[in-house]
């Protein structure tokens, strides 16, 4: 039976195989092989049209072999592999015979040279006769050592040519199983049924993967799935779907327990002192994404299971390697800009930001950036609905550079306690290149959540002054040089704190 579609899951699969029987007549077993032996028993489900099902079930038990130890199937390889060991048995036997001749040969040799001494001692000496034997001994013990370098010789190259021909097997086939895995089929009827089998398989998995590829002030955004499978069958051209769904988890929901929250008068301390500290948070979003948060280990799918076909048939192969299968892709038009963190870098950075321009949703996952001059980085992505803005940052520009002072200056009122933090930052900016840039400068400032913390911007001491702070503390100046150009950037804002706030 054919593999037809695959179902590849966030750690398995699930495989659907068709073909066709033919049943004899009366109630008779059908074994179909070819079947991985890691097909899960209890997801096996079996459709048969033309006959009357009666059971199905997966069979494994032990390959059949020849009398000489091979299975039926075996290569032309792995039979030279059985052929060059009982060669290289044989020419070891005979080492073994001829170095037991040449050990016989000289215990003949010494019992002569013995009974020529207890000869001459009795005055009964044939010189003739010893020498004949002599000379008879030690050409038998040449012809030995001879044959025994030869069969070593012959027991040498046969092991370098065994040597060979199994690192060639190990590279040309996979590993010969011991078992194997069929699907018995009892059916009753007449003629050919066609059948319809579907199964799971673990060692299977798939994550996304996306290119984008700026233009101009277009992006060509590309989407594929990378897919890993080990489970001991290839799918060869197979109409492949990738889903979100997670069938291993439970599908019962956790029980509800009691959560009791209880109150309690403030103790004299903390009427007195508020006590706040300066956390950094990562700023979660759908679409736009940070490049300092993390890779998900999973599949982000909003919290629906997803399906997504491929647009074409595609082949994987069984051998744990990533295979890519295209998606999709689309154009969209991008707002370009440039921008600059001056807190984490000196560099400015092309910043893309366009709509998701396709018909479905977007996963969270990595994303290769290419440009004109070839690939430029690697960011990521989040879950992305269509129409939705993605921001990606498509590297640094050469010529522009940012350098950044920080001074901090603080009072605290005599009467009232109350303590005021300033900060002055100052920005040299230089523009390298021969045409004009305009330059966005990002900068951060505290969010207070208490209402003993104010932080505000010193709008009439920038220089010049910021457009506006968004709701998460960041502040954009806008700024065009010119070719050649340096410009000076001022920035200034200020915490007050409450003389009864700690920690700040």
């Amino acid at each position: 039976m054919k593999i037809s579609h695959v179902i590849v899951m966030e750690d398995r699969a699930q495989v659907e195989r068709r073909g066709a029987v033919q049943v004899s007549g009366g109630v008779t077993t059908v074994e179909l092989p070819g079947f991985p032996l890691v097909a899960v028993d209890r997801s096996l489900s079996v459709e048969v049209t033309g006959a009357t099902l009666h059971e199905a079930r997966l069979v494994r038990r032990w390959k059949k072999k020849d009398k000489g130890g091979l299975p039926a199937d075996a290569s032309e390889l792995r039979k030279r592999v059985e052929a060059l060991v009982d060669t290289q048995y044989a020419h070891e036997s005979e080492v073994y015979r001829l170095g037991t001749r040449k050990d016989a040969l000289a215990t003949a040799r010494q019992a002569l040279l013995q009974s020529m001494g207890e000869r001459v001692g009795y005055g009964e000496a044939d010189v003739t006769a010893w020498q004949q034997q002599l000379e008879a001994l030690s050409a038998q013990q040449v012809e030995n050592d001879e044959a025994a370098r030869a069969a070593q010789a012959k027991v040498d190259a046969v092991k370098k040519e065994l040597a060979s021909t199994r690192q060639a097997l190990a590279l040309a086939e996979e590993r010969v199983e011991d078992l194997e895995c069929l699907l018995a089929l009892t059916l009753e009827g007449s003629g050919e049924a066609q059948v319809r089998v579907s199964y799971l398989v673990p060692c299977a998995v798939w994550r996304p993967a996306y290119r984008a590829t700026l233009s101009g002030e277009g992006v060509l955004f590309e989407s594929e799935a990378v897919v890993w499978q080990r489970t001991g069958e290839a799918w060869t051209d197979v109409q492949l779907e990738f889903s979100t769904a997670r069938p291993t988890l439970g599908t019962t929901p956790p029980a509800l327990v009691d959560d009791w929250l209880s109150l309690r008068p403030k103790t004299a301390v903390e009427k007195k002192v508020v006590d706040v500290t300066v956390r950094e948070e990562v700023i979660q979003t759908a679409g736009e994404v940070s490049t300092t948060v993390p890779e998900l280990p999973g599949l982000d799918d909003g919290g629906e299971a997803r399906l997504i076909a491929a647009p074409g048939r595609s082949t994987v192969p069984s051998d744990g390697q990533p295979h890519r299968v295209p998606l999709g892709s689309f154009e969209a038009k991008a707002t370009l800009e440039l921008v600059c963190p001056p807190e984490f870098s000196p560099l400015a950075f092309t910043v893309a930001r366009f709509p998701n321009a396709g018909a479905s949703v977007l996963l969270a996952g990595p994303v290769d950036l290419i440009r004109s001059a070839g690939f430029v980085g690697r960011s990521q992505v989040s879950f992305t609905a269509p129409g939705e803005t993605l921001k990606l940052s498509f590297g640094s520009e050469d010529g522009v550079r940012v350098t950044r002072t920080v001074e901090e200056k603080v009072e605290e009122g005599r009467l009232t306690g109350r303590r005021t933090t300033k900060k002055t930052v100052t920005l040299h900016v230089s523009n390298a290149g021969k045409e004009p840039k305009r330059l966005f400068l990002e900068e951060r400032i505290y969010v207070s959540e208490v209402k003993e913390v104010e932080v505000q911007v010193l709008q009439k001491e920038c220089d010049p002054a910021p457009g506006g702070v968004s709701k998460d503390g960041i502040a954009r100046v806008e700024l065009a040089l010119g070719p050649n150009a340096t410009k000076k950037v001022k920035f200034v804002w200020e915490t007050s704190a409450a003389g009864k706030v700690a920690g700040l």
